[in-house]
């Protein structure tokens, strides 16, 4: 299969440039070639290789910065990067390695080191695809089990009920009938989330690949009239889904919050959401919110089970805590879209959560306007 892999040669020395090209198409290997670092950048974007063999000292721009680029750029950023420099100095060496470089030639080299070195590196890059492959297999049939599980269960309820009313509705009374039209709402409403968080998941997935749409999710304000909005949508969830409405507890105080409402909205139906899920009927869900200093802080506490974690970086899609020891609802994804949402509008989270005493989810986000001073030593608003 060696014909199959490509490399990209970047070397402003015409004669080394073309010596390597024809060694490496001599063994089957698919070759372009860049005479600069420029050049370089485009063509790995194009010709997306399996390898970079790239000079250190160039004319416009430097292999180290090549390299920048390409660790920056998704569509290469893991592919196997080897200098090649007529310098061996120990701190160029170590600025390469800094960046991400795999390997160096140091010049002259011989056509067997060349060789030697480059498939070194495409055998390692073949292991760590196999190995990503088997982890992406095991994630992919996981993801796919929740996904059937998480829209097929409410839609068989939402068909199921639809079917009972049309062939035998009259053998149903009214309260069974508005009974029946309750679990059906229930099963849309919960069908309707999952759906809402998948593509939510897919949007923030993909501004993390074409980063230009990023600011989408940080432009916009959240008005002082969103606090009556949240409320009735948290009652409506608390009464519908969990019929849990004297539970729930809700002390909002009006700002301007600086982001975008439907967000700010989403990330406090997630968070409330799981508070309600995971906690016992007959104990309090509170959800507070109010301004501190130039921050708006929001805090959702329930008294339930609670979940084991040591940090932030253990939120991750599609992984449900405790899923072991308790049969779960839902994607697995809330808590990781109100992570990124947080994120990307310059806010703070928190959790504090210890096992079966309960759950604390403090939110801090930027106020839309803050008090600042002015030259004469007064306060001012800023939007």
């Amino acid at each position: 299969m060696q014909h199959q892999v490509r490399i990209l040669v970047i070397e402003d020395e015409q004669n080394i440039r073309e010596n390597i090209q024809e060694l490496l198409e001599a063994k089957g290997y698919v070759v372009r070639c860049a005479a600069n670092g420029k050049q370089g950048v485009l063509e790995a974007i194009d010709f997306r290789p399996n390898l970079i063999v790239c000079d250190v000292m160039m004319p416009k721009m430097d292999g180290y910065k090549v390299l920048e680029y390409i660790r920056k750029t998704a569509i290469v950023q893991n592919t196997p990067f080897i200098f090649l420099t007529a310098r061996v100095d120990k701190n160029d060496i170590r600025t390469g390695m800094d960046l991400g470089a795999d390997d160096y030639l140091t010049k002259p080299f011989t056509y067997k080191e060349l060789l030697r070195a480059i498939e070194t590196r495409l055998k390692r890059q073949e292991k760590v695809i196999g190995e990503y492959a088997k982890v992406k297999h095991e994630l992919d049939t996981t993801v796919f089990a929740t996904y059937y599980h998480e829209f097929n269960t409410p839609l068989h309820g939402i068909l199921g009920g639809m079917n009972l009313l049309l062939t035998a509705r009259d053998s149903f009374s009214e309260k069974q009938v508005h009974e029946l039209l309750a679990s059906i709402y229930k099963s849309g409403l919960r069908l309707n989330h999952s759906l809402a968080n998948l593509m939510l998941y897919e949007e923030i997935k993909r501004a993390e690949v074409y980063t230009e749409l990023l600011s989408m999710f940080s432009t916009g304000v959240t008005k002082t009239n969103w606090t009556t909005k949240v409320s009735n949508e948290l009652n409506t969830v608390a009464k519908e889904i969990y019929n849990r409405t004297a539970d729930l507890q809700i002390n909002l105080e009006p700002q301007e919050i600086r982001i975008n409402q439907d967000y700010m909205q989403r990330m406090i139906l997630e968070v409330v959401d799981n508070a309600i899920k995971f906690s016992k009927a007959g104990t309090p869900v509170m959800v507070n919110g109010h301004r501190q200093g130039e921050d708006y802080v929001i805090e959702v506490i329930d008294h339930g089970r609670g979940f084991e974690i040591k940090t932030l970086d253990a939120i991750a899609p599609f992984k449900q805590f405790n899923r072991k020891k308790f049969e779960q609802q839902g994607l697995g994804i809330g808590l990781y879209l109100v992570k990124r949402l947080v994120d990307f509008n310059n806010g703070d989270l928190k959790i504090v959560s210890l096992e079966d005493e309960g759950t604390t989810i403090t939110i801090s986000l930027p106020l839309a306007q803050e008090l600042q001073f002015s030259d004469n030593g007064n306060f001012y608003q800023q939007a």
